[in-house]
């Protein structure tokens, strides 16, 4: 997230002979302090802090290059953001962040980046992505939630259509673990055999027919894939034990607090990974999947998806990879996107008079230029881990948030039923029992809203591909920027607050493409309200 406050060098991350170096200043009568993170699974007691002094504790660990999310855990039961670092995630769960880049050094985000002045991984190109994911938006569903099964997605296709979505992301279609099962169905992302479809969604014929039907409609389809873990009662803990995290004991676990339904893979073992490797190209192979998308690849070592995406890319070069991570360097080698959720957090600050729109630029500043030079981000209000926009940010600040996210530079992304604010989807722990979508509580309005918002980014490019710039000076609610391709420039507002704003002079210039609640012949925005419009000529 954006830099709440100036750090003290002297108590950040840092790296030093051994690993990197953490301080933390306790509470008198402290007795513990653990530091969790994705390098080290999330477990709570792995390691542990050594008091220096009666307040300051420390430890040295070894982490691995890459974007490294952490807690320190007091006392074995308090979780908390180290107070030291301002660097906060962007993933709604409130983690301090880190960067350990290949030499060992520490990068830490810095206040103040800009185009003039980048981050030291902006030297670096990201790579590669095809034009059909940068064009793109990403629709993700759940196949049981949305239609029942691979034919009922299917008979809805053309409601997708009508709204614009041209890359459908498919959550997964594996049999589910049974042992240890949450609710009736299970948690879907226990997968007990990655080459098996679970016959509750169809057979390969309606999956093929289902993937066939959506290219023959211009979209793409991703698959949502299991990384690091099986379920835990799947064949190969049985018959490759060694594929698996093992304690001393020899028993298999999974690292990650809570997720006992779970067997964590040993990426040390390099048949395992040919194995998972070979059954993501056979997944292409049979069913025509345009990508894959990793979940919770932050915790998987990068020099795994690098061979991932050396093998599918082989296999087919236009394949997009998309890592449930907010690392920069999955840019590099790997990945295609990662997720951006800042932007959710920032525009419900905005909504809440927490920020402003010169918060919310130094924010996408310092997100984008602490970035591999051209990284895409998926943006999102929803994504599987969180509730609906609505309650997040606010019912009518949905509108104005939606138009900011899909003007947005990016790859929009969009969770099933978000454009009709459906309002039963708490998280992805609802699909562990029978859930379907409430397609009865339809809000047509926002639907139609995302329909057009949709329709602008297709047929604008510089809107999908426009060199972005705030504009300065607004009112508080208020963000604006343009997006510029050299052809048309595109003018954003949306005003995030319940107040009418006026703005200057030089907006009553500003040729309106799309409206709601904007007075072009005084240049002012109703509350909730959001213009969108194409001008040569600004202030």
């Amino acid at each position: 997230m954006d830099l709440q406050f100036r750090a003290d060098p002297a108590m950040l991350p840092c790296a030093v002979p051994g690993g990197v170096r953490f301080v933390f200043d306790a509470a008198p009568g402290t007795r513990s302090v653990a530091l969790a993170g994705t390098f080290n699974s999330w477990v709570g007691d792995a390691c542990m802090l050594e008091p220096v002094s009666p307040t300051r504790w420390q430890a040295t660990l070894p982490i691995p290059a890459g974007r490294h999310l952490y807690k320190l855990v007091i006392d074995g039961k308090d979780w908390i953001a180290d107070p030291a670092n301002p660097w906060i995630s962007e993933d709604g769960q409130h983690n301090s962040c880190l960067t350990v880049d290949a030499s060992g050094a520490v990068l830490m985000r810095e206040p103040g980046l800009s185009a003039a002045a980048p981050g030291p991984l902006h030297a670096r190109a990201a790579l590669a992505s095809p034009d059909w994911l940068r064009d793109g938006v990403i629709y993700q569903l759940s196949v049981p939630a949305f239609g029942g099964d691979f034919d009922g997605v299917r008979a809805r296709l053309g409601y997708l259509s009508e709204l614009g979505a041209d890359i459908l992301w498919i959550m997964p279609v594996h049999p589910i673990g049974i042992e240890g099962r949450r609710g009736t169905r299970g948690d879907p992302y226990a997968v007990r055999d990655f080459d098996a479809i679970d016959p509750a969604l169809g057979d390969a014929a309606s999956l093929r027919a289902l993937v066939d039907a959506a290219h023959a409609r211009g979209m793409r389809v991703i698959l949502d894939w299991t990384l690091n873990r099986s379920s835990v009662d799947h064949p190969f803990t049985r018959t490759h034990p060694h594929w698996y995290t093992r304690r001393a004991d020899g028993s298999i676990y999974y690292a990650v607090p809570e997720r006992g339904y779970f067997a964590g893979f040993d990426f040390a073992d390099r048949a395992l990974r040919h194995y998972l490797i070979d059954s993501m190209r056979g997944w292409i192979e049979r069913y025509g999947f345009d990508g894959l998308r990793f979940d919770d690849s932050d915790i998987t070592p990068c020099d795994f998806l690098d061979e991932i995406r050396a093998a599918l890319a082989a296999l087919r070069p236009d394949i997009a990879l998309i890592s449930q991570s907010y690392d920069e360097f999955h840019h590099l080698a790997a990945c295609d996107l990662t997720y951006e959720g800042g932007t959710r957090e920032m525009l419900r600050r905005c909504a809440h008079g927490e920020a402003d729109g010169a918060a919310f630029a130094r924010y996408w500043n310092e997100s984008t230029y602490s970035f591999p030079r051209g990284a895409l981000r998926m943006r999102w209000l929803e994504d599987k881990e969180q509730g609906r926009a609505s309650a997040f940010l606010g019912r009518a600040a949905h509108g104005p948030a939606a138009t900011v996210m899909l003007a947005m530079d990016g790859v929009p992304h969009l969770l099933m039923g978000q454009e009709f604010d459906e309002p039963s989807w708490t998280g992805w722990p609802v699909l562990f029992d029978p859930y379907q979508l409430n397609w009865q509580c339809f809000d047509g309005a926002l639907y139609a809203h995302y329909q057009a918002l949709i329709g602008l980014r297709r047929r604008h490019a510089a809107l999908r591909a426009g060199a972005t710039a705030f504009l300065d000076h607004l009112p508080p609610g208020v963000i604006g920027f343009t997006r510029d391709d050299g052809c048309e420039r595109i003018v954003v507002l949306a005003n995030l607050s319940s107040t009418a704003v006026t703005l200057g002079a030089g907006f009553t210039r500003v040729a309106t493409l799309y409206a709601s609640g904007w007075h072009q012949e005084d240049a002012r925005l109703g509350p909730y309200g959001w213009m969108m419009g194409s001008s040569d000529d600004l202030p």
